[in-house]
C-alpha cells in the first residue's frame, strides 16, 4: 500500500492497526527555547518531537518514563550524571524513567523522543 502524503494516516487489517505520522520536522524553536510536539500517543507509548535552534537547551530535568531519544537532524550534547554524550543522526539514546538530564543544541536540530510504558 502506498501512503499519501498527510499529517496521520491509519491502516487497519485483521491483524492489526499501522499509524503513520508525518509531524516531525514542522515546527519552529520559541525564542531560545525547543518547541515541542506529541506526534502520536498510542498504546501507552508518546512520541515527542522537538525542533531545537542552535544554542537552545532545556534545563536538567527527568522523565517518569524510559524514553528513547533519536536526532532527526542537527546534533546535541545530552548531559547526564556520568558525562556528556553527542547526539548525532543514527545514534539512539536509551534513558531510564528519572535518570536525570540536560540538552544543548550545537546546531539546529530536530529529535525525537519515544516515551515508553513502565515495566510492572
Amino acid at each position: 500500500m502506498v501512503h499519501e502524503p498527510s499529517d496521520r494516516a491509519t491502516v487497519r487489517s485483521a491483524t492489526g492497526e499501522s499509524i503513520l505520522v508525518e509531524l516531525v520536522g514542522r515546527s519552529e524553536p520559541q525564542h531560545g527555547h525547543p518547541s515541542a510536539t506529541t506526534v502520536l500517543d498510542e498504546d501507552g507509548v508518546r512520541v515527542v518531537a522537538f525542533e531545537f535552534g542552535a544554542g537552545d537547551a532545556l534545563k536538567e530535568h527527568a522523565a517518569p518514563h524510559p524514553a528513547l531519544v533519536q536526532v532527526v537532524r542537527g546534533r546535541v550534547n545530552f548531559t547526564l550524571p556520568d558525562g556528556v554524550v553527542d547526539l548525532a543522526p543514527g545514534r539512539v539514546l536509551h534513558l531510564t524513567a528519572g535518570l536525570r538530564h540536560a540538552v544543548d543544541a550545537v546546531e539546529p536540530t530536530t529529535l525525537t523522543v519515544t516515551l515508553l510504558p513502565l515495566r510492572h
